[in-house]
């Protein structure tokens, strides 16, 4: 799949899912507190403090750029998808967070900010929807050009080749979320993952939600994603520029790397 292509699926789907992403966690509200306690530590670790600039440049609706900020980080954000940044505002407005949301890609960061950060984050399985090592290459090299000198990029994603050693890739493989509710509705929530080839997995995202008079609405959301393995991403933090990169488990739900710049 062409590079632009692929992008432009990506946005489809995460401008579609913004309206419900909230609903894929258990308490969304928690999560956002549980992260942004967790990567508030991991910033402090790395000599990343409150007051520092941070950027978010896969903000979503603003799962990390609100934790951050309500730890008093100096946070900007930005995100491909036009639907997914408004939510975003619309929900750091309503916490009174003075957080600057704008469109742009994680491949080209050029001018969306004015000065160099301490941080630059790129969350929550964001990576993998690129096609190829070139383009997260790109990414990496755009994340490293917003740095200081000795800022650091954290990224999160699935283990891939874990995941894919368990399953050995046969597919379909069923993710569900399990039963959320909405005001009066009910919405189930449930991933496929169909294989395409040796790297690439389609993803559809089955969501159904039921009304209080029994009748149901559904919807089908699809993407695909490239499963870059994590040795492989460290190897492209080194070539896009990082001095150091060390992999940390059990800070979120997923795999976490922290690329020191040089």
């Amino acid at each position: 799949m062409p590079a632009d292509d692929a992008i432009g699926d990506a946005r489809t789907f995460f401008d579609a899912l913004a309206p419900a992403y909230h609903l894929l966690y258990q308490d969304w509200a928690a999560s956002v507190a549980r992260q942004g306690a967790a990567l508030a530590g991991l910033l402090c670790e790395h000599d990343v403090r409150p007051g520092d600039a941070v950027h978010d440049a896969a903000c979503g609706i603003g799962t990390q750029a609100i934790g951050l900020a309500q730890h008093g980080f100096a946070v900007s954000a930005s995100d491909l998808a036009p639907v997914a940044v408004a939510r975003a505002r619309a929900e750091l407005a309503c916490r009174g967070l003075s957080v600057a949301a704008r469109v742009a890609d994680v491949r080209d960061l050029d001018g969306v900010l004015s000065a160099p950060v301490s941080a630059v984050l790129a969350c929550d399985e964001v990576l993998p929807h690129l096609p190829d090592d070139a383009e997260i290459l790109r990414a990496f090299r755009a994340m490293r050009a917003v740095l200081r000198p000795g800022g650091v990029a954290v990224v999160s994603m699935r283990d891939h080749q874990a995941q894919h050693l368990a399953h050995a890739r046969r597919g379909p493989e069923v993710h569900p979320y399990g039963l959320r509710h909405d005001g009066d509705r009910r919405l189930v929530a449930v991933q496929v993952w169909e294989w395409t080839d040796a790297d690439h997995y389609d993803l559809r995202l089955y969501l159904t939600s039921e009304r209080p008079d029994g009748g149901c609405d559904a919807r089908v959301l699809r993407t695909r994603l490239y499963a870059a393995s994590v040795c492989r991403l460290r190897a492209l933090l080194r070539e896009a520029g990082f001095a150091s990169v060390e992999r940390r488990d059990g800070i979120l739900f997923q795999p976490v790397l922290v690329a020191t710049a040089r």
